[in-house]
């Protein structure tokens, strides 16, 4: 039966081709990473998201005090001339201090003030201006409110206005404007002599010596007389219009709250009017050029009247020892 045996092996499953499996083979050794490296890089992969909440919370802090570190500008208040003497109040000799546990942090990393710079301070008393400014080296720098320090030192007598700034790390940078020193006032208080510094405002400038100031600006002219501070801003430009005339006057004596009195170098005595003073002193100015009437040992020239001059000279000594009044010399306009 050969046709059986050949259908039986033409039905039989032909076998398959062994592969080679991989299961024989070992797999190659891998490097094993040590505890100690495994625990810093847990530390690490936990400590990236607190690193950067604090790197932000301090650009956060630093960019808020530079904003306000920046200077502060001075208000410009237009006020009316006042009508009696102002003082500057006292300045508090208390400091005021900010302290926080954030200005110490970043003193610890370097945030100290190492250097106080103060700019425009030529007579400002410096012992009142340094306990006004009251931050020494060492201090943390943002432990002080620039606001207080402007306030405090705006309190001095001769501050005008003032600006305050720090520059990082560790500068104080004051800048300081100083009110203009107008004229010289002397007044009685108390019995006494008094000698004080007055602005073109006529406020009494605190906290200044008039003699050195005098010595600074020989020409500060000497005013006396209740009243006097408020009048020398009308005053004083007129006489700077007649050179020949202010360059012969020592002071000026404010009279009955209505006119001025001249007194010259020689202790000539000038008499203005109460109105239209400006063309009496130009009248002056003609007679100086004229006849150098401001030169001339006399005791009195009255220019009270309108269009009307009286000279009057020193009274003339007799044999007896007293003095004979001369007549005064009368001349009208134009004479």
């Amino acid at each position: 039966m050969p046709r059986v045996e050949t259908l039986e092996r033409s039905l039989a499953p032909t076998p398959r081709p062994r592969r080679n499996s991989p299961r024989g083979k070992k797999a190659p050794p891998q490097d094993r990473l040590s505890p100690r490296v495994l625990f810093f890089r847990r530390v690490k992969r936990s400590l990236k998201p607190g690193l950067w909440i604090m790197g932000g919370i301090a650009l956060l802090v630093v960019g808020t005090e530079l904003v306000r570190s920046l200077p502060s500008a001075p208000h410009h208040v237009v006020a009316e001339a006042p009508t009696e003497i102002t003082q500057a109040p006292p300045v508090a000799p208390a400091r005021v201090v900010q302290p926080g546990l954030l200005a110490d942090a970043l003193a610890g990393i370097g945030f100290r003030i190492g250097a106080v710079q103060v700019n425009g301070a030529v007579t400002t008393d410096h012992a009142a201006l340094k306990q006004a400014i009251g931050v020494t080296d060492g201090d943390p720098t943002f432990g002080f409110s620039l606001a207080a320090i402007q306030q405090r030192v705006q309190a001095l007598g001769p501050v005008q206005s003032a600006t305050v700034e720090r520059i990082l790390p560790g500068t104080l940078v004051v800048n300081v404007t100083e009110r203009d020193v107008y004229a010289i006032w002397q007044s009685v208080q108390n019995g006494k002599v008094v000698f004080q510094l007055i602005d073109k405002k006529g406020n009494v400038i605190q906290d200044q010596d008039a003699a050195a100031a005098k010595h600074r600006q020989p020409g500060l002219l000497l005013l006396s007389g209740p009243g006097a501070p408020q009048q020398a801003a009308k005053l004083i430009p007129e006489l700077q219009a007649v050179p020949s005339v202010l360059s012969h006057v020592a002071a000026a004596e404010w009279v009955d709250g209505l006119r001025w009195n001249l007194i010259l170098k020689n202790q000539t005595v000038v008499k203005l009017p109460a109105e239209h003073e400006a063309d009496a002193l130009s009248q002056l100015a003609g007679l100086q050029s004229s006849m150098q009437l401001l030169d001339r040992p006399v005791e009195a020239i009255d220019l009270r009247q309108d269009g009307r001059l009286v000279v009057r000279p020193y009274a003339t000594p007799t044999s007896d020892g007293s003095k004979k009044k001369n007549k005064p010399d009368t001349r009208q306009e134009g004479q």
